[in-house]
């Protein structure tokens, strides 16, 4: 019935690309395609009466390509057999299907939920880059390593190098994995995430995210999740946009140049993206409720960053296919942390610059076999070179300087085969199998200079090496082919990798799925599975430090006077993997009663076993506390002592004041990292869309979206469980956003509300609330429907974000460094006002 029912469509001449959305839109249905599959077509203006599919139908009438209804959306793909077809498309071949991020399958649907925005959606919002989209997701965390969070004592900012990561569910950025069209690059700083923001928005055709473990189709680090980057494939002419931005509160002025590309020629295109960004920062003097510290800190970076990308394909013969993409990004960007309230940071602080340079480079040949299979060979190659220069400032004067590079690379190579394996009554079961071989290295080095005599702190390069095999089973019972009552739909679907480490082991992960249907408006989707996360390189092989300390640090009541303890802290190369079980319910109503209606609602559970963390949270009483005791060795010999300070950093370090003396030693204690925490994450994430025509021009469409949050920790056996969602600087335990987009032939209105729910502050007595923040963004944008002449393809677009300028609840602020705010949930940019100017040459 949503399919039939029919309504007033008005779409001028455009590319078929736009017109696909275009039409997505004003149904309130999904309409998802390969750039490359309609790459170089322009379609006839379409007016008048349609149902969805027929309007459709109409868009692609000529071409090669059908239009498939799946789960209240339409997929487009090639025909198996196009009819009339004289020679094979130029942009896409037989067999050709959609592959969804969540499987591995051509054509499949994941058991996992999707969450997919395409280039429009996040631009249409007032997004520049893909960072500010993410941080906006209920599903995500902003901190760790993302911009604007401060200070190392709010959740152990790893804030680095001013890069944007992903952080499904608050696991942390190294335990969500981010592709780039299915393929990984190279890790960003040091731990183990990926900067997303150094994709040009103006290069991707859509973001899709599975906020679901998925180790066993993507191997280590999904444990949270993955995020998959689709970049366009392919552009003819030339589209340019200029944006400039600025905050009513002082300082986070933007400057963005983006410009895109390319060409399409008989079996192939190609599409080249570049984008220039200049911010200003954004100190603590511009913010009232920093006033914790001095105004010279840096609260949001300013940067300078250049970001490149080409993609494009060849149809090399009717079975041969060659695609290809890379990136480049270089960013420069500085921070300032003083040390003092009433004194510049150039009198008592530290600054620090960095320079981050990334580019990858990922070939890919499909050949398409007998009995309609596929083989697929991709190779990349990339880096990612971290330099960082730190000056430290006493009195007014430099006290010491210190150098930190970081260079991350990968290389690898898989080959894997989809195709299908037999016929089942609702269509044919079907299977990918595959293999390959991936490294990854981290070469991290660090020095600090004092009086001109340079120290090495840190100085290591090491690498995992992993050779890994894959299979995904798809086994469609029933479809639409054979549908019976209560049965429109049953699939079940079946993963398993292995991926074995030279220095770690091997790892198994299966997935097991199920998606059932009994009729258009209902859809029920199950996944199970197991997932890891690999130890990060520079918590395995950054070294660990071997500490003389007086014994009364640590609570040793029974120890003579004098006594002192051996204490090691830092890092453990025997650490292992990272494990966690998960599991996903989703159901989806799309009621034929109420056309462009979607509501979906899932529930997950994580339980995450061996995370690596520091096992002693404090020395100050640990020879006390029983939690400990297989930590602990009582009166150890001096050759014990001697081999564990000959692996550190900097041999046995006497903190006590006296003579180092291997008789007086009571107890030698390991601080090192381990794989002691258990941590459990469970929720609800809840999403409705749902759109409505007001009248022949008018077009209304509402979405909204929640996560409710709760996970705890418990870092030893038998040590108390300690609540993170819902704490501060953890993951709130509610995020909503919603709002509307109305259009009316050329203009759009867009209005968003951003919930942040508040968080308990119990770090010390008595524990306080901290306020929730709400805020509202606002966009407004004209379209040309001109085909030629000066405004073809022009549009302009102003937008409004935090329209009200909310401001973060005041939070107490322990640090002088730290202001009274939390920094890793609550931003700081306040109004921001938005200008961009965008048109096709």
């Amino acid at each position: 019935m949503a399919q039939d029912a029919r309504q007033d469509f008005s779409i001028a001449s455009m590319p078929l690309a736009d017109a696909l959305i275009a039409v997505g839109r004003q149904a309130g249905v999904e309409v998802i395609f390969a750039s490359e599959a309609v790459a170089g077509r322009q379609v006839a203006p379409l007016r008048g009466t349609y149902s969805v599919k027929e309007a459709i139908a109409r868009l692609l009438a000529g071409t090669d390509l059908v239009a498939e209804f799946q789960d209240g959306g339409y997929v487009i793909r090639g025909r198996s057999a196009p009819s009339g077809a004289t020679e094979p498309s130029p942009a896409a071949s037989k067999d050709t299907a959609i592959i969804v991020t969540g499987t591995r399958i051509r054509g499949s649907k994941p058991a996992s939920p999707v969450i997919v925005a395409t280039r429009d959606d996040i631009v249409d919002r007032g997004f520049s880059d893909l960072g500010q989209y993410v941080r906006n997701l209920p599903q995500n965390f902003n901190g760790g390593q993302n911009p604007g969070v401060v200070g190392s004592g709010q959740g152990g900012s790893e804030n680095l190098n001013s890069s944007s990561t992903v952080n499904l569910r608050g696991l942390g950025a190294d335990a969500t994995l981010t592709l780039i069209n299915g393929h990984r690059v190279a890790y960003d700083g040091v731990r183990q995430g990926v900067d997303i923001s150094a994709i040009p928005l103006a290069a991707i055709e859509r973001l899709e995210i599975v906020a679901d473990g998925a180790s066993a189709l993507y191997g280590s680090d999904a444990v949270g999740g993955v995020a998959n980057v689709i970049l366009r494939k392919s552009y003819d002419g030339v589209w340019t946009s200029a944006r400039v931005a600025f905050t009513t509160d002082g300082g986070g002025t933007e400057q963005q140049y983006s410009a895109v590309t390319g060409t399409t020629w008989t079996g192939g295109g190609i599409l080249l993206t570049a984008d220039y960004k200049h911010s200003t920062p954004i100190i603590a003097a511009q913010r009232p409720y920093a006033d914790t510290v001095n105004g010279s800190a840096t609260l949001i970076p300013g940067m300078d960053q250049f970001s490149s990308v080409i993609s494009g394909f060849h149809q090399v013969t009717d079975d041969i296919r060659l695609e290809v993409d890379g990136q480049y990004s270089r960013r420069k960007s500085s921070q300032a942390s003083p040390f003092s309230v009433a004194s510049d940071v150039r009198f008592f602080g530290d600054t620090f610059a960095s320079t981050v340079e990334t580019f990858s480079v990922s070939p890919t040949l499909r050949v398409r076999l007998p009995a309609s299979w596929e083989l697929s060979v991709a190779g990349t190659y990339g880096e990612d070179r971290t330099i960082g220069d730190g000056v430290s400032y006493r009195s007014g004067q430099t006290a010491s300087t210190r150098r930190i590079p970081y260079h991350n690379s990968i290389k690898s190579i898989e080959a894997y085969g989809e195709g299908p394996l037999f016929a089942l009554p609702g269509g044919d079961a079907r299977l990918v199998v595959g293999a390959g071989i991936r490294s990854t290295s981290l070469d991290a080095q660090s020095s600090q200079t004092i009086g001109g005599v340079t120290t090495p702190i840190l100085s290591f390069d090491r690498r995992h090496r992993v050779r890994y095999g894959f299979g995904e089973l798809s086994l469609p019972i029933f479809s639409e082919a054979n549908a019976i009552s209560v049965l429109r739909e049953l699939r079940a679907t079946a993963a398993v990798r292995y991926e074995d480490y030279d220095d770690i082991g091997g790892v198994a992960s299966p997935k097991l799925g199920l998606i059932y249907s009994p009729d258009p408006n209902f859809s029920f989707k199950f996944s199970w599975g197991k997932s890891f996360k690999a130890p990060t390189l520079y918590d395995q092989y950054r070294g660990y430090e071997v500490l003389l300390l007086p014994a009364e640090f640590f609570g040793a009541s029974g120890a003579p006077a004098g006594s002192t303890v051996v204490y090691t802290a830092g890092a453990n190369p025997d650490l292992r993997p990272e494990r966690a079980t998960t599991w996903t319910a989703t159901a989806t109503i799309t009621p034929s009663f109420a056309r462009g209606l979607k509501i979906e609602a899932s529930y997950f559970k994580i339980r995450y076993n061996g995370r690596v963390g520091n096992p002693i949270t404090s020395i100050f009483g640990a020879l006390s506390n029983p939690l400990y005791s297989h930590l602990i060795t009582l009166s150890p010999t001096a050759s014990e002592i001697d081999a564990r300070s000959a692996g550190s950093l900097f041999g046995l370090e006497n903190f006590t004041g006296g003579p180092y003396d291997p008789g007086n030693v009571y107890a030698l204690i390991e601080g090192v990292l381990r794989n002691t925490a258990r941590q459990k994450a469970s929720g609800v994430d809840l999403a409705a869309s749902y759109a409505v025509d007001l009248g022949a021009n008018d077009h209304l469409s509402l979405q909204g979206s929640a996560t409710y949050l709760k996970s705890n920790r418990q870092l030893l056996e038998g040590a108390a469980t300690v609540d993170l969602a819902g704490v501060i600087f953890n993951p709130p335990d509610w995020r909503v956003q919603g709002g509307a987009t109305w259009s009316r032939g050329e203009f759009t209105l867009s209005g968003f509300g951003n919930y942040i729910g508040g968080t308990l502050d119990n770090r010390i007595l008595p524990h306080v609330r901290v306020g929730s923040f709400l805020s509202f963004d606002l966009a407004g944008q004209w379209k040309s429907s001109a085909s030629t002449g000066p405004l073809r393809e022009a549009s302009v677009l102003i937008s409004v974000s935090n329209l009200f300028n909310e401001r973060p609840s005041r939070t107490r602020s322990r640090s002088v460094s730290d202001p009274s705010y939390d920094s890793t949930n609550y931003p700081a940019s306040g109004r921001t006002i938005n200008l961009t100017i965008m048109k096709a040459w």
